[in-house]
């Protein structure tokens, strides 16, 4: 399916337009509508939400990618309040940009954005029966954890073993559960392995297959 890159105007905390990326496919050609949404540092452009959105694109759904807009002293000092209030109306405002939309739908997080999709998930602006990608998800916040296994029919989890916010005892928590999660050995939560490109290239790789294999039900 040959999509197009298109223009939107979507407004966030404080009005601010939000920095995002929209493919859409001719009108009843796409096959459902996917939200793809950033880390703090970690943004539209880099492998762990760049090829997601290939994929997802390739596969037939329209997607929105929110790039990062976090990482500036502004949200960094304001207080865990004002911060919160910020990501959700982000989040939400780039959600209805997208979805509801035909077919099914999806939602790949990143990092901070899995508190994002967190707070989706509180809000009702995920449509039932989304599929949920928790990418090196913020596991120490309890809420993040309630809203995988609340969910767990749908999601899947890929967190590294390097990764700050990998614990065993929370992956046996989310797999006890029921929630679908990849672990990828000596992974950190850059999505990479440290001074090993070849390495990074295979836990990418493992990833997509996961995630090709998790939206399809076929191998990647």
């Amino acid at each position: 399916m040959t999509s197009e890159t298109v223009t939107a105007d979507v407004r966030g905390f404080r009005g601010e337009a939000l920095p995002c990326v929209v493919n859409r496919h001719p009108p009843g050609e796409a096959v459902g509508a996917a939200l793809l949404l950033p880390g703090l540092g970690y943004g539209a452009r880099q492998p762990g939400l760049l090829y997601p959105a290939l994929l997802l694109d390739e596969l037939g759904f329209d997607t929105l990618t929110l790039d990062t807009r976090w990482n500036v002293p502004a949200f960094m000092d304001a207080p865990p309040e004002e911060q919160l209030a910020w990501l959700r109306e982000d989040v939400r405002a780039a959600c209805h940009a997208i979805m509801p939309g035909p077919g099914g739908a999806c939602v790949v997080a990143k990092s901070i954005g899995t508190l994002g999709l967190t707070l989706l998930l509180q809000g009702g602006a995920v449509p039932p029966g989304a599929r949920l990608v928790w990418l090196t998800p913020l596991l120490e916040r309890p809420e993040v954890r309630a809203a995988i296994a609340a969910h767990a029919a749908t999601s899947l989890v890929v967190i590294g073993t390097q990764d700050g916010h990998y614990r065993p005892e929370w992956i046996t928590e989310l797999t006890g559960a029921g929630v679908r999660v990849l672990v990828l050995d000596g992974v950190n939560h850059g999505l990479q392995v440290e001074g090993d490109v070849v390495g990074t290239l295979g836990a990418l790789h493992a990833l997509m297959r996961e995630f090709r294999t998790f939206l399809t039900g076929q191998a990647g």
